[in-house]
């Protein structure tokens, strides 16, 4: 994990506190306590949780605050969670189970505490105290509480429930705590929250869902330096791809979350990081780096906690491999030891994965009673936690070792149990998968061999798509045994391919069994063959039950042809979404690996004509599936046939199964990508201020004080940063003023050159300056008896200045070239995005003037201060916009308006108005808004790692704070050097600093900016 990245001034404060003997921190000031508090959070959200804990406790002793150290007390608790220091964590906040310690803390503080005593509990075991705690914290706050309350407890609620496996339950909570975060903007608690739902969809097996909040976690992280998060999130987002059987995917994520973990403190979750990729390159055949993997995870995990829940797993997975190799007597030492520590340990899921596997090994020790024994365990423990995989995977155990040992009808009820709980989701195809590779067995049993060599040849499909080639390999195994007496040529080709892959990979049995099953091919060929219409059925049910995918559908169909066809090749092409001239490949079957792309690459460099011909040459016969809801697609096969198969079985029937089977799954993804928005109305229509939407409370606060002044008329003064609405301010104090009825006219002090500002408000005669060929009256006589707005009034020239006091102070001004002042009567109301204090005392704007417009201040909070309101203002601008580019029905999903919601805005309201005319303006009616939609900045992605093996780590035993920080502080410039290219403005303005103490720095590291440059290039 990348080191957090404090601010410079973080560092310097550490520094400086450590030179003070590490002592509490004596002279801050009270108002810099919740910058300290911050910098704490932002050191646990990149894994640096002793340097947080450190930082608290000096914190806790310094400050005098109850709020403020009740806050540092929950912060303090969480860096001890995260040490595993469980019962530590409960005391540092357990002062505040008593109600009178709680008697002084704000009620945003109060609810914190409560929360994070009931999460303590949680961690303890003490699930029904957490439960109890949080339920009257809930009961408490009552629905009319903040969206922060009840946003932090329900999010403490779905967690809890979730550690008890109420997945339901913790699923409810978790939107409803959704509902609440959005209105805050916290990116913190939105992540937090997504990830735990898509944790909890992982616990359910909706694992595409859980892929789609793991992601929508990390775009609201963005580029935030929340590293230890982001190590969760990508950890966990492989065992969602693992159950997936998408292994590449798998082992992408998990690098990335070693990359994060091994720079952290926490090398437990580095651990876990390796035994799942250990898991995901055994399932991809690199058994070597499989090895080196999980020795690596054992290794860790021994060095943090001999005796923690994570050894058992990794010891499983070790058995495992040992298993697959041959290895047993290693296996055997590997399981048994996971089964007792997990026994220990007291964890059900533990020991039921560890039995399941060591049932496995007694299997291929060919011990099917010993199998039986572990299987019936296993079950047990699966149905006690409700954990349908494991109980899938048990009932599979156990059908096949009933049929080694000759219980043909235990076994098929077995597999029916799986069959009848197992969906057509891609999911579940290795437990889909597996049983057709027992279904093919007991069918080999049965003596039906065309049955069982459709069930293996279904099993040799799934596992091909899914890139596990052991289990491929074994399915071609035994699909070569099926053909060995009626079709000794595919024999040999499925037994040669199954002993090549056992030799990669060093499964050293199998090796021997199929090189044995090649050399005991000279037995008598028997020439039966099952009748078409039983084949017919055999194989529309096949193609029936590969609806799970589009790509699995596919591959059945070609695998099926080829099979029975004993065909040169076979292809299926599907058209390229751009240029539907254009196919490539959607799959194939051969028995050359590379005639298919040669097949493709020829296809489309012809014509439609030439195409002909070439079929012809060729011997290819086309013919095209054109289902009704998804793309065509083209089958060529060649040896040329007509509309039956070589044995008489009809073709059009199966290729009709294939085109509803296509409708099925373009039908189900379409379902799946829906969404769900509703978004609260504007409430423009409503508002106190016309043109102006409001709900926050710092926004109330500023509408309250446009009421009190609509009936005066006082010089006012809007300060707020740029684009936060000033002039939408002044235009409603105009609107509410009696002056509502005369013009408002609005000057942008910036607008025109500095030499020509005094002409453009006061005005002139003609012939009173060089190119005056005629009189002007000037802004504020054109706004006379109305509202004069001026914009950025900071920047006016100081020798227009006094003029502008004069107005403001007698109501008269004196145009160029006239001679007598003239009355006028306007109120002037003004606006600045800049310090006019600091210009004050720079010498910049003059002292008086500026009392003189400050008579009413009022300041207009950033949109970051007030993201309560960024849904209405959304909803209104998506309604503007449409209306204006005449666009219909466009609709945002919750996962875009999350990412609007955490993002700062730097350009304020102005800067999201134009964010959503450009989607507007680029969109087609019935859009519907995703965060792909969205423009760079505000979908900004995690940052990515440097290295896969960081030369810095976390800090090593015996290493001081000082040594920590300074080490720290380099890789923070290092970092911030190369993602600026080599900028030291933007780099020094990132990290806080002066151009020149970045300089100062970087010579006191030895850093070379055209190196670090270079070297990212």
């Amino acid at each position: 994990m990348t080191p957090p990245k404090m601010s410079a001034k973080a560092v310097e404060i550490s520094k400086r506190s450590q030179s003070e003997g590490g002592g509490p921190l004596r002279s801050a000031a009270p108002s810099s306590w919740n910058e300290e508090l911050e910098r704490a959070h932002q050191l646990l959200d990149g894994g640096q949780s002793r340097l947080a804990e450190e930082r608290l406790r000096r914190l806790i002793q310094a400050s005098g605050d109850e709020s403020l150290q009740a806050q540092a007390r929950c912060l303090l608790s969480l860096a001890l969670e995260m040490q595993g220091r469980y019962r530590e964590a409960l005391e540092a906040v357990r002062i505040y189970e008593v109600p009178s310690k709680r008697a002084a803390l704000t009620p945003e503080t109060n609810i914190a505490v409560r929360v994070r005593i009931g999460l303590a509990y949680n961690q303890l075991g003490d699930h029904p105290k957490a439960i109890a705690l949080l339920q009257a914290t809930l009961r408490e706050i009552g629905e009319d509480g903040s969206a922060y309350q009840l946003g932090l407890t329900y999010s403490a609620l779905a967690r809890v429930y979730r550690s008890i496996n109420e997945n339901s339950i913790s699923h409810d909570y978790a939107e409803r705590a959704l509902a609440h975060l959005r209105r805050t903007g916290d990116w913190r608690g939105l992540a937090e929250t997504y990830l735990g739902i898509a944790v909890t969809d992982t616990l359910e097996g909706n694992y595409e869902m859980a892929l789609e909040n793991f992601q929508h976690a990390l775009d609201l992280i963005g580029d935030r330096p929340a590293l230890f998060t982001l190590g969760k999130i990508y950890a966990n987002m492989a065992g969602a791809y693992w159950f997936l059987k998408r292994p590449q995917d798998g082992i992408r994520c998990l690098e990335k979350a070693i990359g994060y973990y091994e720079r952290t403190e926490h090398k437990a979750n580095a651990a876990l990081g390796y035994n799942n990729l250990g898991i995901n390159l055994i399932l991809l055949g690199d058994w070597k780096r499989a090895q080196e993997a999980l020795e690596r995870a054992l290794e860790l995990a021994l060095s943090t906690d001999r005796h923690t829940a994570q050894v058992p797993m990794i010891l499983d997975s070790l058995g495992e491999l040992a298993t697959l190799r041959g290895d047993h007597r290693q296996a055997q030492d590997y399981l048994e030891r996971a089964v007792r520590l997990a026994t220990e340990h007291g964890n059900k899921w533990y020991i039921g994965q560890a039995r399941r596997t060591l049932g496995r090994l007694y299997l291929a020790m060919g011990q099917a009673r010993r199998a039986i024994e572990e299987g019936r365990i296993a079950l047990a423990l699966a149905e006690s936690i409700s954990d349908r995989q494991a109980i899938r995977d048990a009932h599979l155990l156990l059908a096949e070792a009933h049929l080694d040992c000759g219980h043909l009808d235990e076994c098929n009820n077995y597999l029916q149990t799986v069959s009848e709980t197992t969906s057509n989701s891609a999911a579940e195809l290795a437990n889909i998968g597996e049983a057709q590779r027992i279904y093919g067995i007991l069918a080999l049993a049965q003596a039906d061999h065309a049955l069982a060599a459709h069930h293996f040849g279904r099993s040799v499909s799934i596992f091909e798509m899914l890139g596990d080639r052991y289990r491929s390999a074994l399915a071609h195994y035994w699909l070569g045994r099926t053909y060995a007496n009626s079709h000794p040529e595919r024999a040999i080709e499925h037994l040669s391919l199954a002993a090549k892959t056992f030799r990669e990979l060093g499964a050293r049995p199998l090796i021997e069994r199929s090189e044995e099953a090649l050399r005991g091919l000279g037995q008598p060929i028997s020439e039966s063959k099952p009748e078409p219409s039983a084949l017919a059925q055999i194989l529309t049910l096949r193609l029936t039950e590969a609806v799970a995918s589009r790509e699995l559908l596919l591959r059945e169909l070609a695998a099926i042809i080829h099979q029975e066809a004993n065909s040169r090749f076979v292809v299926l092409l599907e058209q390229d979404r751009d240029d539907k001239e254009r196919y490539h490949l959607g799959a194939a079957q051969s028995n050359r690996k590379d005639l298919p792309n040669l097949v493709v690459a020829e296809w489309n460099s012809l014509g439609r004509e030439a195409r002909e011909r070439w079929m012809q040459e060729h011997d290819v016969s086309l013919f095209t599936l054109r289902p009704t809801h998804a793309p065509q697609v083209l089958l060529l096969v060649s040896p040329a046939i007509t509309d039956a198969l070589p044995n008489g079985l009809a073709l059009y029937p199966l290729l009709r199964v294939v085109e509803l089977g296509l409708d099925v799954c373009a039908l189900r993804e379409r379902t799946q990508t829906g969404f769900s928005s509703n978004l609260a109305a504007s409430p423009t229509d409503q508002s106190l201020m016309p043109g102006f939407i409001h709900s926050s409370p710092a926004m109330m606060r500023l509408i309250e004080e446009v009421h009190k002044i609509r009936s005066s008329d006082v010089t006012v003064l809007i300060t707020g940063e740029s684009g936060t609405g000033k002039e939408l301010v002044a235009r409603a104090i105009h609107q509410l003023s009696s002056r509502r009825t005369k013009v408002f006219i609005p000057f942008n002090c910036t607008a025109v050159p500095k030499e020509l500002a005094e002409a453009y408000l006061f005005g002139y005669r003609r012939g009173a300056f060089t190119g005056a060929i005629a009189d002007s009256p000037g802004v504020i006589r054109t706004a006379a008896g109305g509202t004069l707005f001026l914009d950025e009034v900071g920047d006016l020239p100081l020798d227009v200045q006094p003029k502008l006091l004069r107005f403001l102070q007698e109501g008269e001004i004196q145009p160029l070239g006239d001679q007598r002042p003239t009355k006028i009567d306007v109120r002037i109301i003004a606006a600045t995005n800049t310090d006019l204090e600091r210009l004050v005392a720079e010498g910049r704007f003059r002292e008086d003037l500026y009392y003189r417009l400050n008579v009413i201040r009022l300041c207009v909070p950033p949109l970051r201060e007030r993201r309560s309101e960024i849904p209405a203002i959304v909803t209104y601008y998506l309604n503007h916009y449409s209306s204006r580019f005449g666009r219909r029905d466009i609709q945002i999903t919750p996962q875009a308006m999350d990412l609007l919601m955490v993002y700062d805005w730097p350009g304020n309201v102005r800067q999201l108005c134009n964010e959503i005319q450009r989607i507007v303006a680029r969109a087609e009616d019935g859009t519907i808004i995703t965060p792909d939609h969205l423009s760079p900045e505000v979908r900004r992605k995690a940052i990515p790692l440097q290295t896969a093996n960081p030369t810095i780590s976390a800090p090593t035993p015996g290493m001081t704070l000082a040594d920590a920080l300074t080490t720290l502080e380099k890789r923070m410039i290092v970092d911030a050097l190369r993602r600026h290219r080599g900028n030291i403005s933007r780099t020094a303005r990132e990290l806080g600093l002066t151009r020149r103490g970045l300089y100062l720095k970087m010579e006191r590291y030895g850093l070379d900016v055209e190196r670090i440059a270079a070297h990212d290039a």
